[in-house]
């Protein structure tokens, strides 16, 4: 009778923690000023806290694997809005972009498999896909690909100079030339080389650079 106590103890307080912490269809929004948690620990936290979420999860990766790209990067971290800390803008740490702009970005993966993680390494996802609000607030361009689904905002995962990576990045641009519709977009400073984070853009929505 004892353990039987115990345990429907355990499972009303369990119950409660979930009902705190893990409200099913609720967004948590990064607020201003506040530390951002895009990390792998909070998007499992954030995925499973509604079945219609998890569900369109786990569809978006199949349709990802279907087209050869699964594995690019994790398909985790396609649904981060932005990890900048940088940018004081209101918004959900993660957003799985609508289904009729997932094809959008398979284009993108795909010059990432087999021409950018082969000259840089494997890469993380900083930002892909935005909303019109977070895009104005964060300064995005008016037409950005980011509201499509059609761009990526990286960094390398290994130990790699800005220099030497940007400079990777430009020569990959210019052998493939103007038919690969390879937009590259650098948030560096040749003159802070040391006070940049190594941050860029990729898009294959039209051939020039900035930055």
């Amino acid at each position: 009778m004892r353990r039987l106590s115990l345990i429907l103890v355990f499972v009303c307080v369990a119950g409660l923690l979930l009902w705190l912490f893990a409200r099913p269809g609720e967004v948590q929004l990064v607020a201003k000023g506040e530390p951002y948690a895009y990390s792998r620990a909070a998007f499992d936290k954030w995925v499973v806290t509604d079945p219609d979420r998890r569900g369109e999860f786990e569809a978006f990766g199949e349709f990802l694997a279907s087209h050869d790209v699964g594995d690019v990067v994790p398909a985790w971290q396609l649904t981060r809005t932005d990890a900048n800390r940088s940018n004081d803008c209101e918004r959900p740490a993660f957003l799985i972009p609508p289904r009729d702009k997932w094809m959008n970005l398979i284009p993108v993966l795909t010059l990432m498999r087999d021409q950018i993680v082969p000259e840089i390494g494997k890469v993380e996802v900083q930002s892909s896909y935005r909303t019109t609000d977070f895009n104005a607030c964060v300064g995005g361009a008016r037409r950005s690909r980011h509201l499509e689904f059609s761009a990526v905002d990286l960094v390398p995962v290994g130990d790699i100079a800005n220099a030497d990576l940007f400079r990777r990045l430009c020569d990959v641009q210019r052998n493939l030339g103007p038919q690969s519709r390879l937009g590259l977009g650098a948030y560096f400073d040749p003159e802070k080389p040391d006070n940049a984070s190594g941050r860029f853009h990729l898009d294959v929505s039209g051939y020039r650079s900035w930055g």
